[in-house]
């Protein structure tokens, strides 16, 4: 039900027929915003959005008050400004796999954001009896503490919750390294990026962010089959939570990040090493053996080569992984796969997935042993559509590799946009997310703000004309 309880950050929004026009109405705000300080900067914020026609100059600005706001929009630093001269670019969603994940990935979304914590619930709940645990113990360990009905704003405002609340810094770490440990487990990691990645996909897609295609990187691909409708929901969570706790039972493995094209990898493979991902021109993973892949890491070493073990418990999309195609193949058969309804890229060939590859059982267990074709598979997404690129998902990694992909069009710019932030960078999620958005509105793409506001119930206020 819609409640009148505001996020705790809000975009604001202002275009202008003019860059001289846009200037001046962003001082006109200001100064409306001076007379105004006890206004919700929700309802300025739904105003601005709701009752401006969307013109080719273009500013906006994530901001938590009405303070913080005079303040940013005075700030050059803090606002965006863009000149959106072409039509509407499409948007592809690109969706990582292993690798970014990271204990209270999105917590922030799943305080304030009611569709994503919906989705995010539905998941948890039917994996439960899948996985023998609430997966949302896991991902965020604080969960129904006192601790977690701190105001997510305060979080975000750098309070030291622990010392507030009398617990020790041991403790709480102690809890979030044991997640952690839990969470790079094969059998629950995988799980819980599908979790992630689909409920945020959900999320930005009851705002007005559609996709026209999709691209997904391993398990990606599972997420990209599922919004597609290749896989029911339920499907592709009985596929993922099985198929990562069969890898969890074969012997372990290694991969290493490697500086060579094909040409020069060829000869290094053999029945030990297996050519794992193609992420760009000169950007291969190997996987293997332990011994096998740290004998060759030594190897490459020593001729230069900047070579990078990769954080991982087994040798994914290799030989290592064919002990479990059978029973991989026989549970796929009882699926009811269908044609896809969204296009999206093929891990297995790199390019265009086909209603007959996705429908067919084998497709699936060659996705397991093959290597991820990401890179031709990007290129191929690129020189059909140059859409705007939106990661769903943690992190930046799909972004960074996606740069390396793709030749800049003259015509076409490259936007390639993240959705969660890196582990290591501490804004929140709701900002990061909001600047996000703000950063596809102001590259044309039309925002559903009746969407955007279904949980919440914003007031008009009566805004000067001279803002529009």
């Amino acid at each position: 039900m819609p409640t009148s309880i505001s996020r705790p950050w809000q975009l604001l929004v202002l275009s202008a027929h003019t860059d001289s026009a846009l200037k001046t109405a962003t001082v006109n705000l200001v100064q409306y915003l001076r007379q105004h300080r006890d206004f919700n900067l929700a309802d300025v914020a739904h105003t601005l959005q709701r009752e401006q026609q969307a013109f080719e100059h273009r500013r906006m600005v994530v901001c938590r008050d009405i303070e913080d706001a005079i303040a940013a929009l005075e700030d050059p630093r803090r606002f965006l400004t863009n000149i959106q001269q072409t039509k509407e670019r499409p948007v592809a969603f690109m969706f990582p796999g292993l690798g970014t994940h990271y204990v209270n990935m999105a917590w922030e979304l799943y305080q304030v954001e009611p569709i994503f914590r919906d989705r995010v619930d539905y998941c948890c709940e039917f994996l439960k009896l899948l996985l023998d645990r609430d997966l949302r113990d896991v991902i965020y360990p604080h969960r129904g503490s006192q601790q977690d009905q701190q105001s997510p704003q305060e979080n975000s405002q750098g309070l030291d919750l622990r010392k507030m609340l009398g617990r020790s810094q041991t403790q709480t770490d102690a809890k979030i390294v044991a997640a952690t440990s839990l969470l790079n487990q094969t059998h629950l990691a995988q799980p819980a990026i599908f979790v992630i990645e689909y409920a945020l996909a959900q999320l930005l897609i009851s705002w007005g962010i559609r996709p026209v295609a999709m691209i997904g990187y391993s398990i990606g691909e599972y997420v990209a089959a599922t919004l597609a409708g290749v896989l029911s929901l339920e499907e592709g969570l009985t596929l993922i939570a099985a198929r990562a706790q069969m890898i969890q039972k074969l012997p372990g493995g290694a991969m290493l990040a490697v500086p060579l094209s094909q040409t020069e990898i060829s000869p290094l493979l053999n029945d030990k090493l297996s050519l794992s991902a193609v992420n760009g021109p000169s950007m291969r993973v190997i996987a293997g053996e332990t011994n096998a892949i740290e004998a060759l890491e030594k190897q490459l070493t020593k001729k230069g080569l900047a070579c990078r073990r990769l954080e991982t418990s087994h040798a994914f999309h290799s030989h290592m992984m064919e002990g479990v195609t059978s029973d991989l193949r026989e549970l796929v058969k009882t699926f009811n796969l269908q044609p896809p309804k969204i296009p999206y890229i093929s891990n297995v060939t790199g390019t265009w997935i086909t209603a007959a590859s996705a429908t067919n059982p084998d497709y699936w267990v060659k996705h397991l042993c093959q290597p991820v074709l990401f890179a031709p598979g990007m290129q191929e997404l690129w020189k059909k559509l140059y859409p705007i690129l939106l990661e769903v998902g943690p992190g930046q990694t799909l972004g960074s590799f996606a740069l390396q992909c793709i030749e800049n069009n003259p015509a076409v710019s490259q936007i390639i946009l993240p959705s969660l932030r890196y582990s290591y960078d501490k804004k929140p999620d709701l900002a990061f997310l909001l600047k996000t958005l703000g950063r596809l509105w102001l590259a044309g793409v039309q925002i559903d703000w009746a969407g955007f506001y279904a949980h919440e119930r914003p007031h008009p206020i009566p805004l000067p004309t001279c803002l529009f």
